[in-house]
């Protein structure tokens, strides 16, 4: 059986389909119409409109070529070798022309109105080579009979065949317009109807569409809302779990300190001591981590101060206590001494030292094992950078990282993952912001920011004198 999700998707995708192919369907037609309407007007400029204008052009020829014959008849000697020169010229443009029209493409029956034109030609020459001949033979009132008795009708018969074309492809042009225009007529009438019924189909769509979004928007409400219930329970279970577990471990912390000169002589008892006081630590990271998270969701405390410097030192001096900053070189660059920002110290070193401890463990196994710690005024807030020298955060993984539970991949160091989503908590609730972004050379650069105190305000305004102090501690 179909879930609803299921069903709502299908419906989606149908509905889309239909749209779709609508657009395609429309599309289709009027460039299948727009094919038609190029080869119409194809025809037109390849056959049509050409053939019109040479055949036109024939007939114009002939026309005056019939003059030019009379001319020729009547011209003084003097004038006769122009006039003969005159008569030839307008016969070879005859030709001209009809060689011109006979390359084109050719209608249905516009072979059969042509055969005939060639030998109407031949007699039209014929006429003309007796009217030259009388002419040169001196006899001149013979020459203009001919001229008029056999040269006019003669090319009359041959300028009839021509117009008959001319009326042919006259007539397909006449259709092909009629055609083209009735084609256009087609596109306009197709696309405003499947342009209508896409029209239709889209607000029905958009009202369906409306009404499952509303649906899923509720659906979203009740789920955040039941979501931030469990959270609000999650948190308060979290938080006094990581209290109560807090109680033993200080008092096993106090009874291993008592132990300690005990075990001094005894090099087994020193060792197992050690470890001992490993697992405390360790318990107690992951025990502050679930509190701090559990913490975090709350509002700030008001009028929160916190001075940069000393606890950034505070940090430090922690990280090189702890067995997890062995061998790794921390380097420190910090703002003026006297930078504030608007939380508590605890809140500060909560998110520093969050940042600075999975820095120092993403350096392990690394040939560097360098953290750089950073902390610089930017606006009307100080901006805290730790890089580091490790494997660095997989591309698309830069938000994941920040969610709780969560572990970049590949990672092999103890906790719950809680650290990074802590330091997001802390920080958003204080008005920041928080992110990380690859490191040039390998590794990556946590950062995040929180609005310098309202004491600090103008000195935030002011430029830094010179470049920040750096101090190193290895």
């Amino acid at each position: 059986m179909l879930t609803s999700e299921g069903r709502v998707s299908r419906r989606l995708f149908a509905a889309f389909a239909v749209i779709a192919m609508a657009f395609v369907t429309s599309g289709v037609y009027a460039n299948w119409l727009s094919v038609r309407i190029d080869s119409e007007s194809q025809i037109l400029v390849t056959n049509a409109l050409p053939s019109i204008s040479h055949l036109g052009a024939a007939l114009d020829a002939l026309s005056d070529l019939e003059v030019a014959v009379a001319d020729y008849a009547d011209a003084p000697a003097a004038e006769r070798a122009g006039a003969r020169s005159r008569v030839d010229e307008l016969r070879r443009r005859v030709d001209d022309e009809l060689s011109r029209y006979r390359a084109l493409p050719r209608y249905p029956g516009e072979d059969a109105l042509y055969q005939d034109e060639p030998h109407a030609l031949r007699r039209v020459d014929a006429a003309i080579d007796r009217v030259v001949a009388e002419v040169a033979a001196g006899g001149e009132l013979a020459a203009r009979a001919t001229a008029d008795r056999e040269v006019r009708p003669r090319v009359d018969r041959a300028a009839g065949l021509l117009r008959q074309l001319l009326q042919l492809n006259s007539a397909e042009a006449s259709d092909g317009a009629a055609r083209i225009q009735a084609t256009r007529r087609q596109v306009a009438d197709a696309a405003f109807l499947l342009n209508l019924v896409t029209l239709v189909l889209t607000a029905v769509m958009a009202v369906w569409l409306w009404r499952v979004v509303r649906s899923f928007s509720r659906l979203q409400v009740d789920h955040a809302n039941l979501v931030e219930r469990r959270a609000q329970e999650l948190e308060l279970f979290g938080s006094r779990v990581a209290h109560d577990m807090l109680s033993p471990l200080s008092s096993l912390t106090f009874c291993l300190a008592s132990f300690k000169a005990a075990a001094e002589g005894d090099p087994k008892l020193q060792d197992a001591m050690r470890r001992a006081r490993e697992c405390v630590v360790r318990a107690r990271g992951l025990v502050n981590g679930l509190l701090e998270f559990a913490r975090s969701g709350g509002e700030p405390a008001p009028g929160g101060r916190a001075e940069v410097a000393p606890v950034v030192h505070q940090i430090v001096e922690e990280a090189r206590v702890v067995d997890l900053a062995e061998r790794a070189e921390i380097e420190v660059a910090l703002p003026l001494p006297t930078c504030a920002v608007r939380c508590t110290s605890g809140v500060l070193a909560s998110m520093l030292g969050n940042l600075v401890r999975n820095a120092i463990q993403c350096t392990r196994g690394s040939a560097s094992r360098r953290v750089v710690i950073r902390a610089a005024r930017q606006g009307d807030r100080v901006r805290f950078e730790v890089q580091d020298t490790g494997p660095g955060i997989p591309e698309g993984f830069e938000q994941a990282i920040f969610e709780p539970y969560t572990r970049g991949p590949g990672t092999s160091q103890g906790g719950l993952g809680l650290g990074l989503a802590t330091v997001k908590r802390l920080c958003e609730a204080h008005g920041g912001e928080v992110g990380v972004r690859p490191a040039p050379g390998g590794g990556s650069i946590f950062a995040f920011t929180i609005p310098i105190h309202a004491d600090d305000r103008s000195q935030a305004d002011a430029p830094d004198a010179g470049r920040p102090p750096r101090a190193a501690a290895s």
